[in-house]
């Protein structure tokens, strides 16, 4: 009796770990599919160019051409309302690429790009007065500390950091004196923000 009654007791068992070491199943029977280990290493140790990826209309460049005209524009503060910069060649300088197309009321810190008149295609020569047009990307982003970013990569902003053993640069003091260069010839192909353009439409 006491042998027929372990039987169902073991089969029990045995199903359980059964579900347990199926790919994708967590305890419940629960999908781990959300969790994934390739999603989750997607997102740790993703540096400014994995969360904000290049466009195909994103053209090479390299930043020491920038010795055409530039623009002093001043932040007050952060974010300044530019989406996405890229580096130039060799992983040197910083670009604009997207600016966001409004500024939704008076003082709006993402609204200021828009209203100083940044354009896409403007490389970033110098911050408070140092010269960052050849200087490394992650230098200058460090600097800059301007990052409309979602918080879901807040952890794995941390984790890129300390995967590369601290930031490159201490953030600039703000309000941030920034001088814009362009490139003579190069002909920017990214996208223009509109007004009716909203973080949704990413």
């Amino acid at each position: 009796m006491a042998v027929a009654q372990r039987r169902p007791i073991l089969a029990l068992c045995l199903a359980g770990t059964v579900l347990c070491l199926l790919p994708g199943q967590g305890f419940v029977g629960s999908p781990a599919g959300r969790l994934s280990s390739s999603r989750v290493v997607a997102r740790v140790g993703a540096e400014y160019q994995e969360r904000q990826s290049p466009r195909d209309a994103d053209l090479p460049f390299d930043a020491a051409a920038a010795t055409g005209d530039t623009v002093d524009v001043s932040f007050k503060k952060r974010p300044f309302g530019i989406l996405r910069y890229t580096p130039g060649n060799g992983g040197k300088g910083a670009m604009v690429q997207e600016v966001i197309g409004k500024s939704r009321y008076p003082g709006d810190p993402q609204g200021q790009g828009f209203a100083a008149g940044v354009k896409g295609g403007w490389v970033v020569k110098t911050i408070n007065g140092q010269d960052v047009q050849t200087e490394d990307f992650n230098t200058v982003m460090d600097l800059l500390d301007d990052e409309v970013a979602d918080p879901r990569f807040s952890k794995s902003v941390a984790l890129a950091i300390e995967k590369q053993g601290g930031r490159k640069a201490q953030p600039a003091e703000a309000p941030i004196a920034i001088t814009y260069a362009t490139i003579p010839g190069y002909a920017w192909k990214g996208e223009v923000l509109g007004a009716d353009w909203e973080p949704a439409h990413r």
